[in-house]
């Protein structure tokens, strides 16, 4: 099968590169010319529980010239989704379809709206990893890939991805409703992600510091508030407790706290931003979701500023604000 990734991240590099060592034809697609440039040159290095490899793949930062493919694997943050969306369109096949692995709410929707409906199959990821250089995926936890129909019907190419998933070593499930399935992981993201990124915390030292655990329980109260509203039924019948095990159990990066500490744009919007946009349309109060927002805002941009913008010369500023 011949496969584009959409994103060469940590989560792209450990599906990406377990589908290529199990003999699918995959080229790695991201706009950043020094990662490319890496991959290209050195391989794609794979670490973690299913053994280190370095593994030869093609990368480039965009379409042009690429064989067409039989599926489109979108791992960008959501962010990139719009434009992955486009790309997807005039790479795939005419029977190609694109499988979402995102995090957060609206990236099927994107992709629905480029491709047709029929043309996206969604997916939740419960493994993580991390990159700890360009080029280079860290499988740090192994967990479920849960996929399906955007319809709930039992597929042959749903049961075709789940299979070879499963053959490349990613324990995999089909399940019958993707809404309740991406629910469930956006859920858990809004309760874990924002507070590792805003403390800089791993999982488990949240569990560990009893002020920010009492904080992620206002958090969660507000979450499940939404959903409530929002007449979702989540496949997890316990989301506080499945949040509370893996920050008890966990002792990872959530990808949101990676991209503070690089200065790179995060999914806020799509994570608890989606969620405080929703709860607004619903008439549902969520404070701490809205300044955990507005702080993590406010972090991004300082970090961005501090490893990536020009020096700020703010006597000069101060100068201009006076005479404004």
């Amino acid at each position: 099968m011949r496969i584009v990734m959409f994103g060469a991240g940590a989560m792209s590099g450990i599906y990406g590169g377990l589908l290529a060592l199990n003999g699918c034809d995959v080229t790695f697609v991201d706009t950043r010319p020094a990662l490319v440039e890496t991959i290209r040159r050195d391989g794609l290095r794979l670490e973690g529980v299913r053994g280190d490899h370095v593994i030869r793949v093609n990368a480039a930062t965009d379409i042009d010239g690429l064989a067409p493919a039989d599926l489109v694997v979108v791992f960008t943050d959501s962010n990139g989704t719009a434009d992955a969306a486009r790309m997807a369109a005039l790479v795939l096949k005419p029977e190609g379809f694109a499988l979402t692995l995102q995090n957060g709410i609206g990236n099927v929707e994107t992709l629905s709206t480029v491709l047709g409906a029929s043309r996206v199959v969604a997916g939740v990821s419960m493994n993580s990893g991390m990159s700890p250089a360009p080029g280079c995926s860290r499988f740090t936890n192994a967990g479920v890939t849960a996929v399906g129909e955007l319809d709930g019907s039992d597929t042959p190419r749903i049961r075709g991805i789940a299979l070879m998933l499963a053959d490349a070593g990613l324990a995999s499930e089909v399940v019958s409703d993707a809404v309740s399935m991406i629910w469930s992981k956006f859920v858990l993201n809004c309760g874990v992600n924002v507070l590792s990124a805003v403390t800089g915390l791993r999982l488990g030292e949240i569990s560990r510091t009893p002020e920010v655990d009492a904080l992620q329980d206002r958090v969660i109260d507000e979450i499940l508030a939404v959903v409530k509203a929002k007449g979702v039924t989540l496949t997890d019948r316990d989301p506080r407790g499945s949040i509370k095990d893996i920050c008890r159990k966990r002792f990872n990066k959530p990808s949101m706290l990676q991209h503070v500490e690089a200065g790179r744009r995060t999914e806020i919007d799509a994570i608890n931003g989606a969620l405080v946009r929703e709860a607004h349309a619903l008439g549902v109060p969520v404070p701490v979701n809205e300044t955990l927002v507005a702080v993590l805002k406010g972090l991004e941009k300082s970090r961005q500023q501090a490893l990536h913008g020009p020096e700020i010369d703010y006597v000069a500023l101060e100068k201009a604000a006076a005479g404004e």
